[in-house]
C-alpha cells in the first residue's frame, strides 16, 4: 500500500486544476466588479490565482493532518482502555485488535485505519517492531502528538510494568492537546464568518450602486482617481481575505 506523506499535498492534478479554475473564476468576477475591463479581469483572475491555488493546497493538506491527529486520538482511546486496567495485554495486540473497532468508528479508507493496518501487516507479515513502525508514522505525518507517543512507546516497551499507566497518561496529554485546540477553532469560527460577509458586502454595493442606471458610479470606472480607489478596494478585498483565511492556522 502507499505510504501517504501527509506533510505533501497529496491532491491529484484535476483537483489541483479544478482547485485553480474555481479561484481564476471568483477573482476575474472581483476584479471586473471593481474595473468593468474583461482583459483586465481575466489576465488578473489566472495570475492571482495561482498563488491562492497553493495556499488551498496548503489548507488541505494542514486539514488531513487535522483529521489524522483527531484520527489518532480515538486510537489512543482503544489501546489504552486495552492496555490498562490490569487486562495484562500487550501493546501488539491491543494496536492489531484496535483496527476492527476503529473501522466502526470511521471507515475502511480513513488514514489511521489505513495507516494502524499497515503497521499491523508490517509487524505480522516481516516482522518489523510496531515502534519503528509509529515512528515512521510520525516521520511521515510530522504530527507532534504521534512523534511524542512513538517516542514514548519505544523508550518504555519492555521495560516498565506500568506500561498501560503511561499509555493512558499519554493519550490524556494528547487528548487534552486536542481539545483545547478545538476549543480556539470553534471560538473563532463566528468572526471568520463575520469577516467573510464584511469581504462580500463592498462587492454587493458597487454592483447594486452601479446597476442603479443614474451614473453615480461611473468615475470609478472612467477617471484616473477612480481608478485609483478600485485598486484600493481590490487591494483591501484580497487582504482581507488572506487574514481571514489565515486566522485559522492555529498550532497549539
Amino acid at each position: 500500500k502507499n505510504r501517504i506523506r501527509y506533510y505533501e499535498c497529496n491532491m491529484t492534478k484535476q483537483q489541483h486544476l479544478a482547485a485553480y479554475l474555481v479561484f481564476a473564476i471568483a477573482i476575474a468576477a472581483v476584479l471586473y466588479i471593481y474595473y468593468r475591463l474583461l482583459p483586465v479581469a481575466v489576465v488578473g483572475g489566472l495570475l492571482i490565482a495561482l498563488p491562492q491555488e497553493k495556499n488551498y493546497s496548503k489548507s488541505v493538506m494542514r486539514k488531513r493532518q487535522n483529521r489524522l491527529r483527531l484520527q489518532f486520538k480515538e486510537f489512543l482511546e482503544i489501546i489504552s482502555i486495552s492496555v490498562s486496567g490490569g487486562s495484562g495485554r500487550s501493546m501488539e495486540n491491543a494496536v492489531a485488535d484496535s483496527l476492527r473497532e476503529l473501522r466502526m468508528i470511521f471507515n475502511e479508507e480513513a488514514d489511521i485505519v489505513r495507516e494502524v493496518a499497515l503497521i499491523v501487516r508490517d509487524y505480522e507479515q516481516a516482522g518489523i517492531p510496531m515502534t519503528k513502525g509509529f515512528a515512521e508514522l510520525g516521520e511521515r505525518s510530522e504530527i507532534d502528538d504521534i512523534v511524542s507517543f512513538a517516542a514514548i512507546y519505544r523508550t518504555i516497551e519492555g521495560k516498565t510494568s506500568d506500561f498501560g499507566y503511561i499509555i493512558a497518561q499519554t493519550r490524556d496529554i494528547i487528548k487534552d492537546k486536542v481539545e483545547i485546540t478545538m476549543e480556539i477553532e470553534t471560538s473563532i469560527t463566528s468572526a471568520k464568518s463575520e469577516a467573510y460577509m464584511m469581504l462580500v458586502l463592498p462587492l454587493i454595493l458597487v454592483v447594486l450602486m452601479s446597476s442603479m442606471g443614474s451614473g453615480f458610479m461611473d468615475s470609478l470606472f472612467t477617471t484616473a482617481i477612480g481608478r485609483v480607489s478600485a485598486t484600493v478596494g481590490v487591494i483591501c478585498t484580497f487582504a482581507s481575505y488572506v487574514i481571514a483565511t489565515r486566522a485559522t492556522e492555529i498550532q497549539v
